[in-house]
This record gives C-alpha cells, sequence and structure tokens, in this order.
C-alpha cells in the first residue's frame, strides 16, 4: 500500500529571548490585521457580482489562507477562483493554486487544473512534474511515472521529476529501480526526500543496517521532515524491534475433529539476519483419540544482495497417544525480488497434527514449492504457486494455485475482488486422515476489505465457488462458501490485541476435508 503523504508549509525558525515581547505584538497585530483582511475579503466577495472580480477576491483570500496554514479554507477558495475566473489568472497563479489544492488532499481537483495547463502548454514543466507527484499520491503510480519521464526527456537532471519518479517506484514495490535514482540525487546534493526515500527501499530489501545509517544522517528542517522522521523511525522500529507473538486457535469440523493449538513465537534481528524461536502445543481428539503434538523449530532468515534473501529451520515434533514418537523437521527457502513483485522456492519437512487421527499415524510431509507473484498495474496483481508432495504412507500429491486480485479501492478501507483457481491432484486415497482427492478443481470468486488506523485495524474476506473431485471412486460437485477475517486493537504502538476467524465447506481448506470453523486470540508484543 502507499504510505500516507504529509504536506505542510515550511515551519520559521525560533526567536531569540530578547525579542520574545517584540514577537508576541508582531503576532497579535498580524493576527488581527488578518483576520481583518478575511472578513473584508469575505464581505467583498459577496457585494461582488462581476465573475472575473469575484475570481480575484477569491485568490486573494485563499493566498491569506495559506498564509494562516489554514489549507482547507484556501483550498474552497482557491477552487471557487479557478471555477469563476480560470483565464484571468496567469499559468504560475494557476499552477500555485493547484499546488495548494494537492496540499489540502484535494487531488482530483490538483489533478484536473494542472492538465488543463498541459493541454494549453505542453512544455510546461513545472505543472507536467507536480501532475506527476499529484498522481503518485492518488496511487495512479505507473502514470506518475510516465509523466516523471516526459519531464526527464527535455531535463534529464531535473531533481523534482527525479525524485518523484523514484517515490513512484518505491511505493510500486520496485526499490531495485528506486534505489539508483535516489543514489544519483544523492550523489549531487545532500536532499532530506531522497534520503528518506532510500532508507525506506533499503529497509524494504532487509537492509536494515543500512536503513538504519540512512535515518541517523536525516536532519529535518520543518515541520513535515519532523513527521517524515517520525514515521521512517516507526517504520524501521516494526521491522527491527524483537517481538514475542502468542496464539491460541480452536478448531471443529463436520466430522467432530477437535483441536486446541497453542504456540509462542520470538523473533529478533542481528544486522541484517533474523532469527526465531517458534514452539506449538496440539490438543487432538475425535470420537475414539485423544492425542497430542509439540513442534519445536530454530529459523534464520538473511538478506544475501538487494534482489536474493535465503532461511532455513531446524527442529522436531513429538507426538503422544500413550506412545511417544519424535521426527526431525525443518525448512529452506530463497526469495528473489523480480520487477515489482517476488518468486521463491522452498522445501519444508514437516509432521502433520491437524487431526488426532493424522497424530495416530504418524503422517510426516515433504513439500517441494516454487511461487511467483507480481503486481500487472497499480490495481491488478496475479500470484503463482506450486507445490509437490510427498507423504510417509507412500502417496504423493501435486498442486496448483492461481490468484488475480483487484484493489477497487486503494486507499483505507481498502476494498478488492479476485478470483482463485485450485488445481489439487493425488495418487491414490490412502486412508491416512488427511484429504487426498483425485483431480481436484476449486473455482473461487472472493472480496476483501482492510482498515487500519492508530487503534484499530481490521481485515474481512468472503468467497463464493464451485468443487469437483473424486475420491474413493465417487465423483463429488459442490457449491462452496465461506471466509476468513480478524479484528485487532493497538492500545500502545508495540502490543497488538486480535481475534481471528475462519471457516467454510470448502474442502481443501482443511486437513481432513470437511465443513469447518477455527477461532482463537492473539497477542503481539515487540519490545
Amino acid at each position: 500500500m502507499i504510505p500516507a503523504i504529509s504536506r505542510s508549509l515550511p515551519s520559521k525558525r525560533p526567536m531569540k529571548k530578547t525579542g520574545i515581547f517584540i514577537f508576541f505584538i508582531l503576532f497579535v497585530w498580524s493576527t488581527t490585521v488578518h483576520a481583518q483582511t478575511v472578513d473584508e475579503l469575505r464581505t467583498a466577495i459577496q457585494s461582488s457580482s462581476d465573475a472575473p472580480t469575484k475570481a480575484g477576491l477569491y485568490k486573494r483570500l485563499g493566498d491569506v489562507l495559506v498564509e494562516q496554514d489554514n489549507l482547507e479554507q484556501a483550498a474552497d477558495a482557491f477552487s471557487q477562483a479557478l471555477a469563476l475566473g480560470r483565464n484571468s489568472f496567469s499559468p504560475r497563479e494557476r499552477l500555485q493554486m493547484a499546488i495548494y489544492l494537492s496540499w489540502a488532499d484535494r487531488l482530483n481537483e490538483s489533478k484536473d487544473e494542472l492538465q488543463k495547463l498541459l493541454t494549453e502548454d505542453p512544455k510546461n514543466i513545472a505543472a507536467r512534474t507536480h501532475l506527476a507527484r499529484v498522481l503518485s499520491w492518488s496511487g495512479e503510480l505507473r502514470a506518475a511515472v510516465i509523466q516523471a519521464d516526459l519531464v526527464l526527456r527535455e531535463s534529464p537532471d531535473h531533481k523534482e521529476a527525479l525524485l518523484v519518479k523514484a517515490d513512484a517506484l518505491q511505493w510500486q514495490g520496485r526499490y531495485l529501480e528506486a534505489i539508483p535514482i535516489y543514489r544519483a540525487i544523492l550523489a549531487r546534493e545532500n536532499d532530506f526526500d531522497a534520503r528518506a526515500g532510500l532508507s525506506r527501499s533499503l529497509l524494504a530489501l532487509g537492509d536494515r543496517t543500512s536503513a538504519i545509517e540512512g535515518l541517523r544522517s536525516l536532519e529535518p528542517a520543518n515541520a513535515r521532515q519532523k513527521r517524515e522522521i517520525a514515521r521512517l523511525s516507526e517504520a524501521i522500529e516494526r521491522e527491527t524491534r524483537p517481538a514475542l507473538d502468542a496464539r491460541y486457535n480452536y478448531y471443529t469440523d463436520s466430522d467432530r475433529n477437535r483441536l486446541d493449538r497453542y504456540s509462542l513465537a520470538g523473533s529478533g534481528w542481528l544486522g541484517n539476519q533474523r532469527y526465531s524461536l517458534d514452539y506449538r502445543h496440539t490438543d487432538a481428539r475425535d470420537r475414539t483419540r485423544d492425542n497430542r503434538g509439540d513442534d519445536f523449530l530454530v529459523s534464520l532468515y538473511s538478506r544475501l544482495t538487494d534482489r536474493f534473501s535465503a532461511g532455513g529451520g531446524l527442529g522436531f515434533t513429538q507426538l503422544g497417544d500413550g506412545g511417544t514418537s519424535t521426527f526431525p523437521t525443518g525448512n529452506f527457502r530463497l526469495d528473489a525480488k523480480l520487477f515489482a513483485g517476488s518468486a521463491g522456492a522452498n522445501v519444508t519437512r514437516e509432521v502433520l497434527t491437524d487431526t488426532a487421527e493424522l497424530i495416530e499415524n504418524r503422517i510426516r510431509m515433504t513439500n517441494v514449492g516454487l511461487y511467483i507473484t507480481q503486481p500487472l498495474t497499480d490495481r491488478l496483481s496475479t500470484y503463482a504457486g506450486y507445490r509437490y508432495r510427498s507423504f510417509s504412507d507412500g502417496n504423493h500429491a501435486n498442486e496448483l494455485q492461481l490468484t488475480t486480485q483487484y484493489a477497487i479501492v486503494l486507499a483505507a478501507p481498502r476494498i478488492s475482488i479476485g478470483y482463485r483457481f485450485r488445481f489439487l491432484d493425488f495418487q491414490k486415497q490412502s486412508g491416512s486422515g488427511y484429504f487426498d482427492p483425485n483431480n481436484y478443481i476449486a473455482n473461487r470468486a472472493f472480496s476483501s476489505l482492510y482498515y487500519e488506523n492508530r487503534y484499530f485495524y481490521t481485515y474481512l474476506e468472503g468467497y463464493i465457488g464451485f468443487e469437483t473431485f473424486r475420491r474413493n471412486g465417487f465423483a463429488s460437485d459442490n457449491i462452496i462458501h465461506g471466509g476468513s477475517g480478524s479484528v485487532g486493537v493497538t492500545p500502545i504502538r508495540n502490543l497488538a490485541i486480535e481475534v481471528n476467524a475462519e471457516g467454510g465447506n470448502f474442502a481443501a481448506g482443511s486437513a481432513s476435508g470437511f465443513t469447518y470453523f477455527i477461532i482463537g486470540p492473539r497477542v503481539l508484543f515487540k519490545f
């Protein structure tokens, strides 16, 4: 998602103590004069019937309100001025009004005025540069890059166009393209926004040490830059602070499987390496069994280069159902930045503990997977994943998943719609307690909503579709539906408390292949 952008006028320098009294007198005088000017201008506007004259008065009113840092009301005045007498202003004056409109988050109005200026004069570099900026603030990142490139064709060293392009690429996730631009700007001058953008890009690529160095070298000159430092510092802390994640889930399905699962995970960073310890305890029961499983895993994940990251883990699972068995487990993964998305491969060895029957049968699984995910436009993204599974009972399976998602609303709340395809085919039905169909095909349409503010966040998703498969010689064709969601609160910045739920009659959604429901709380604390 695109980070929130804060725009404000430069702050004034602090006065010396010896000038406090004079400053106070001047402040009271200037405030009174401005208030009188605003009132006089509003009176003059009401008295005027000539459109060009009224437009000029609205423009003057907007300028006064900008001086008072009242951008919302200033934007109203500029909007009226442009509507009443656009042609009575110079291109420079119209550009400045469009800039103020964008500072007040009137992005559509600002974009409309800038496009009008460019229709009249396609070589207006200042208007095109700010149009690129407004497009990036609006989430139209590809269009922003196009406009910035048009400026750079005429003026390759245009700093603002370079910065707009780099920011848009960063927000698209194209960090490897953004970083050289930020560095080229910084090679010429110590620009605050370029250094902040470079730090964000390095952080996203896992180079946390360089991101922290960049943060420490930032020197704010105004209130906007101070806010940017605070946001960047918070983003780095979210990534680098040690964390403790505690969860509980209760699982039930239509075949009377019941499960209580408790997990505790700790993680932290040392340089650009992430270390984690995971422990999970499972109590599983059905009509005839009451078994348990305990999993322990130590993992390391590290940035190798700006493009590649890799990690792995080693651990064990202990099963108990009257007797005790212990099996080694582990995983390895390799991820690569690819264009604006990523691709990767992974291998895992795990013990299935999702039902009491699986624990009793001591089912282990080796999984080899490949994936690729890419945004095709600012709103449309795709995912493809393949997995080969090999089971300890001699069975094996091939699985393919495809997802296409379109963001209807980019801002909060983010609303998306999409489609998921899943193909799953097992060699045989082994009867070991897991869902093992032949030629399983599911098509699902889904919609999701995500919203977040300082103290609250939620994610909700629902789906409906159709599945077909054969198992034990019998064909099944079903309409499927279900969903998942989480609701969380953050009473303080380093603590999140949430409740998660998931359920439906999607056969491949659970290990046993029945109608199922999962619910449980989670507590995440960052030190």
